[in-house]
């Protein structure tokens, strides 16, 4: 039996939320918030069997389980109401918070491979703790769902799913949009599934032992489901339910079922209690500080080490070599992908071999991109360094709202508290006549995202030298491009800073180098051309062609960090301001070239510019009519000659 404490944690979150309503009907809240009115018994009952160990996930319905897991009141209201005080300085807000293993996110759905993550970590570390993560009735129309459920049951991962069914997603009844039968959808991915339709926080008490219990001793993932109804609106604004039907079910309201336990008047005085309590912090708040926020700063730190390439190398088997270097000395290195253990080791066969020697390091995951990438998320939350293989780069798609919603904004939102380190890794480009939706280059939709690094591998780096680097400063989510021809090229052979009649110069302003590859650093060039990856080898032929025939002297100019836009090394570059070109394989509108030519006119680094990159139009399939639409030796020339006023009639 739960005691007087328990009731009135029911109670206390009720008074919260009905506060936080008035507040916002009196337009001292701004923003939006969820109340969990009505459903606060599964809340509290939960929370009797969390440890100081397990972690939890929540969602946009968020304070009820924050409160009952014990989070302070006053935090979360100065949270809500945009204080600096507040349990993320106000950046949050009601549906994303933290407090110590407490996470929330108002994705629905997204925070479940998050969890699964956390808890996949857990077991890997030998650490004995749960994983709870909360869905909504109406979360279960989204893929990821089965997609983590699918890979919590093959792993054996200690996650608790708990299914707040309260019948409506926003305005739309549940057995509108959702087929069949919830508990079969569960049961399917052979995960124990219990059942329970009550409000009595007494009756879920003993629920939860009996599913705690199971997890427990089995270690493995377990689903509770509890049907309930929300009392109150969706959020702050009009509720569209028959008033009949709401009414009906504030007869199982569950401060009706505590009053009966404790009597009415003993509720009512709690009820005050705690609306005394929570005006008196919400008046002594009004007058508290916002936070100024400010743009973040990423670390611009130079490094005094050298990643050019000189051993001529297989490309491939040198990115092979730096995995299997960094899981011979850091446990804490785990590969996620399709197919990446033997026997096939990969798409492109970088992880050929090495599940052989690091079994539990190397992990086969099903097609199921957009979860791995939640995957890597909590994984990297939870103390581990994940590096998922997207098998093919278009494919990084799938995982955008996990890039986005989350691995980027974790960081930030919760108050610079936690880090996500992470690698997802990306074969980008053409040249192989694979099509439309496996040859694409995809890195400057992700550019546009905060918090998140992207490095472009290429021939004239070492690629050991430059994992070895990111391996170790990573704090950041990154993602790694690694052009798809490369894999089966030698990397370039630059000896006493030379590479066949090009003087290189190695920039490095920001960890990550960029090369200048000049005829003569003493004289001032025509031009500059700024590349990367997939492009650097055609790039270097035009610009040695056109010194050949037409004695212009352009510099090369390879970025390795692509975002945030290495400035510093383009201007050191580029002392004399000459014109510039950028050359991607990426398509042109919005493109990578475009941030980097506006952050140049920004800052005066040049005053021509121009861009060569792939047309506007899907990649076709086949390297005959690739070849028309994808930038060349002929198409760089061209654009340089008409940037520099060189174009003859």
């Amino acid at each position: 039996m739960m005691g007087l404490c328990d009731y009135k944690s029911v109670i206390k979150i009720r008074v919260f939320e009905e506060l936080i309503l008035e507040l916002f009907g009196q337009n001292k809240l701004s923003g939006t918030t969820h109340t969990y009115i009505g459903e606060e018994a599964t809340a509290v009952a939960i929370m009797k069997h969390v440890t100081d160990n397990d972690k939890v996930f929540s969602n946009h319905r968020c304070h009820g389980h924050y409160l009952a897991y014990g989070g302070p009141e006053e935090k979360l209201l100065a949270e809500i109401m945009s204080k600096e005080t507040g349990l993320c300085q106000g950046r949050g807000g009601s549906q994303h918070i933290h407090y110590r293993n407490f996470y929330t996110n108002g994705i629905q759905g997204g925070i479940v491979p998050n969890a699964v993550g956390m808890a996949f970590a857990d077991k890997y570390l030998g650490k004995k703790a749960n994983t709870l993560v909360f869905l909504g009735d109406g979360t279960l129309g989204q893929g990821v769902v089965y997609e983590s459920l699918n890979i919590a049951s093959v792993y054996s991962i200690p996650v608790v799913f708990v299914i707040e069914d309260n019948q409506y997603a926003m305005s739309t009844k549940r057995t509108d949009v959702i087929a069949g039968d919830i508990k079969s959808r569960i049961s399917g991915f052979d995960i124990e599934t219990f059942e329970i339709e009550s409000t009595d926080v007494d009756e879920l008490d003993a629920f939860f032992l009996n599913v705690f219990s199971y997890i427990n001793k089995e270690r493995k993932p377990v689903c509770a489901i509890v049907h309930n109804y929300r009392l109150a609106a969706h959020s702050k604004g009009d509720d569209t339910r028959n008033p009949d039907e709401i009414a009906a079910y504030k007869e199982n309201d569950p401060l009706k079922i505590i009053a009966q336990k404790i009597g009415a008047d003993e509720v009512q005085s709690i009820k005050n209690e705690y609306r005394n309590k929570f005006v008196d912090i919400v008046d002594r708040l009004e007058n508290e500080k916002t936070i100024n926020l400010v743009c973040p700063k990423y670390n611009h730190n130079k490094s005094a080490e050298t990643f050019v390439s000189t051993s001529g190398e297989r490309y491939v088997e040198s990115i092979r070599e730096a995995f299997a270097e960094r899981l011979k000395s850091d446990e804490h290195i785990l590969f996620l992908g399709e197919d990446i253990r033997e026997p096939y080791g990969g798409a492109f066969k970088a992880t050929k071999g090495l599940s052989i020697d690091y079994d539990r390091q190397i992990i086969n995951m099903p097609i199921s991109e957009a979860c791995m990438a939640g995957l890597a998320v909590g994984m990297g939350m939870n103390g581990l360094l994940p590096v998922v293989e997207m098998m093919f780069g278009d494919f990084v798609t799938l995982a955008f709202d996990q890039l986005l919603n989350h691995a980027a904004k974790y960081s930030w939102v919760y108050g610079d508290g936690i880090k996500v380190p992470m690698i997802i890794r990306t074969p980008m480009g053409a040249k192989r006549g694979y099509g439309p939706t496996h040859s694409q280059s995809l890195e400057k939709y992700m550019m546009g995202i905060p918090g998140i690094k992207i490095i472009a591998l290429n021939l004239a780096t070492n690629p050991k030298m430059i994992y070895k680097h990111l391996f170790e400063s990573i704090v950041e989510p990154t993602i790694v491009v690694e052009n798809k021809k490369m894999y089966g090229q030698k990397s370039w052979v630059i000896q006493n800073g030379m590479y066949k009649d090009y003087v290189v110069k190695e920039i490095n302003n920001y960890g990550f180098p960029s090369l200048l590859f000049s005829i003569d650093l003493d004289a001032k060039a025509d031009c500059v051309v700024i590349t990367y990856g997939g492009m650097d080898e055609e790039t270097v032929e035009a610009s040695y062609e056109l010194m050949l025939t037409e004695e212009i002297q352009v510099d090369v100019l390879m970025l390795t960090q692509l975002s945030p836009v290495p400035i510093e090394d383009i201007k050191e570059a580029n002392p004399f301001g000459v014109p510039i070109v950028t050359v991607e394989e990426g398509t042109k509108t919005s493109g990578v070239g475009a941030e980097i030519i506006s952050q140049c006119v920004e800052q005066n680094v040049a005053k021509k510019y121009g861009r060569v990159a792939t047309y506007d139009m899907p990649i076709p399939n086949g390297i005959a009519l690739e070849s028309q639409i994808v930038p060349n030796k002929k198409s760089i020339i061209e654009k340089i000659k008409e940037v520099i006023g060189s174009v003859k009639d």
